[in-house]
């Protein structure tokens, strides 16, 4: 009997043993003052004076391959417990204070006893493998393993390093998109500008072209002494004069080779400004050739021939269809027929050439309508009105100024026939910013035997495949009739280089009563 208690025991005994094993006790930042923070976390979860602190952030992102939402972590910074309470702590973490948040998650490493050897496990069933995945999909699952727990940059400079030795890989606009998620987090955390970048030990052989012909790619050609060193490199460039760079990541190319170019459409008078930034494996970004205060130069010419300034360019000519229909009485609650609406349909053509004249085009539309008066009930004494008009016009947008905030000005001549007959009409437009990023617009438009229409309508593109504007205006169309207010709005996604697909959606009433709802939709081509 005693035997068998004394075995009882030492069972006991090795069982608490082996429970008293390290932890990791898990809080979050509860507040964050002066330079210390306070935790959630105290000795009543064993926590004491000097324990171990690691600070980290979950972020959400999105699987490579699956797309599939998942939760990981970065790691912020690390710290001592200062002073350890019943159920909080206090940490002083210095300069470290800056890049922590409220909610962050604090780990705590809890040193216990070393728990007894115990023998070796059982070896399990044998689990058989799964299928094969392709190489292209393996290696981007390789890169993106490697991104457990590291940094936002680090991460990045992951991402940029699979793009720069893989560019045509089937996952790269996805992998793309996650950069622009994790650039938009490493901005969140700790904004930079190029301004802030600061240089690095690494060194490019590098023979920059002295001139190049507006309107033509600049290729360029980096040599590495340290390939290892060197995760991704961006080339960053500008029209001579401009404020802001624009970049281009460099493919790699036999490891020890950096190519890219400069887009013909930035290649303008009097030249183009730029300057090399790299990052390395560990995520440290710097400036390896030039600066962005002193960067490198390649002059370019202005064009002396008509055949030059006009000549084919990627990106330069654009065809739009668009079809849109305005209800005004959708929501008219009093009886009669009091029909108000408009269609437009419109094909448009613009060949794009940035400098002083920005665009020239042509197009053709048809405009047609029905009503347009908020009071009328129409009848066999007072029938109702109606409307079409086909019209051809001709288009032309100037720079007004190029330097600092882009503003612009442009028209349309429109000519067409009408129900009653040969008609004309005119177009202004005042546009200030880019038309390719956050811009405003201010329209107005008159054509015979229709009437008129105004838009005061802003956009902008917040992600590179996706654009929107919203937008509002007044018209008395289709009859020259009572005057209507319209309130717009507009997305569009640009399913590559060279398709867009285009959704509006509006409200527009002519009283509080008569009012309705429209929308539409067009196609886009680019070359």
């Amino acid at each position: 009997m005693k035997s068998i208690l004394r075995s009882v025991a030492i069972t006991c005994a090795l069982a608490g043993r082996a429970a008293a094993e390290d932890e990791i006790v898990r809080g979050a930042v509860l507040k964050v003052e002066a330079s210390e923070i306070y935790v959630n976390v105290g000795r009543d979860r064993a926590v004491i004076d000097g324990a171990p602190l690691r600070i980290k952030r979950t972020i959400k992102l999105q699987h490579p391959i699956t797309r599939a939402q998942i939760e990981d972590w970065v790691p912020v910074g690390s710290a001592v417990v200062t002073q350890a309470g019943g159920q909080l702590s206090r940490a002083i973490v210095g300069a470290l204070i800056d890049e922590i948040k409220i909610g962050d998650v604090v780990e705590v490493f809890i040193d216990r006893p070393d728990k007894p050897g115990l023998p070796p496990p059982v070896p399990g069933p044998v689990v058989p493998t799964g299928p094969q995945v392709d190489p292209a999909t393996a290696t981007v699952l390789a890169s993106f393993a490697l991104q457990t727990g590291q940094t936002i940059d680090a991460r990045i400079a992951t991402w940029e390093t699979f793009l720069s030795r893989h560019p045509d890989s089937p996952y790269a606009a996805a992998i793309r998109k996650d950069l622009e998620v994790l650039s938009s987090l490493r901005e969140q955390m700790t904004p930079r500008s190029p301004a802030d970048i600061s240089g690095v030990a690494v060194t490019l052989g590098h023979a920059g072209p002295p001139s190049a012909r507006a309107g033509t790619a600049i290729p360029m050609v980096f040599l590495l002494d340290r390939p290892d060193a060197i995760a991704s490199a961006y080339l960053h460039y500008r029209s001579a004069g401009d404020r802001t760079y624009r970049r281009v990541l460099l493919v790699r190319e036999h490891e020890i080779y950096l190519r890219g170019a400069v887009p013909a459409e930035a290649t303008v008078a009097p030249g183009i400004d730029y300057f090399i930034e790299v990052s390395t494996p560990g995520g440290a970004a710097g400036v390896a050739l030039g600066t962005p205060v002193q960067p490198l130069h390649v002059d370019v010419k202005a064009p002396n021939l008509i055949a030059d300034r006009f000549g084919p360019a990627p990106g330069r000519s654009s065809v739009r269809i668009t079809g849109e229909y305005l209800d005004f009485a959708t929501f008219e609650p009093r009886p009669g027929d009091r029909r108000d609406s408009v269609v437009d349909a419109h094909v448009d053509f613009i060949y794009r050439i940035d400098r002083l004249v920005q665009s020239i085009g042509v197009g053709y539309g048809v405009l047609a309508g029905r009503g347009g008066f908020a009071d009328r009930e129409y009848s066999a004494m007072d029938p109702l009105p109606k409307s079409a008009f086909q019209f051809g016009y001709a288009d032309l947008e100037l720079a007004l100024s190029e330097k600092g905030v882009k503003v612009s000005a442009g028209g349309k001549l429109l000519a067409g026939v009408g129900r009653d007959g040969f008609g004309l009409g005119v177009e202004g437009r005042v546009r200030i910013g880019n038309r390719d990023a956050a811009n405003l617009q201010f329209i107005a438009r008159t054509l015979e035997q229709i009437g008129f229409v105004t838009d005061i309508k802003f956009g902008a593109r917040p992600v590179s495949d996706l654009g929107f504007a919203v937008s509002v205006g007044a018209t008395d169309q289709p009859n020259n009739g009572d005057i209507a207010v319209k309130l717009g709005t507009e997305l569009e996604y640009f399913a590559s280089e060279s398709i867009s697909l285009l959704l509006r959606g509006s409200w527009q009433g002519r009283t509080a009563k008569h009012g309705g709802i429209g929308g539409g939709a067009g196609v886009g081509f680019t070359w």
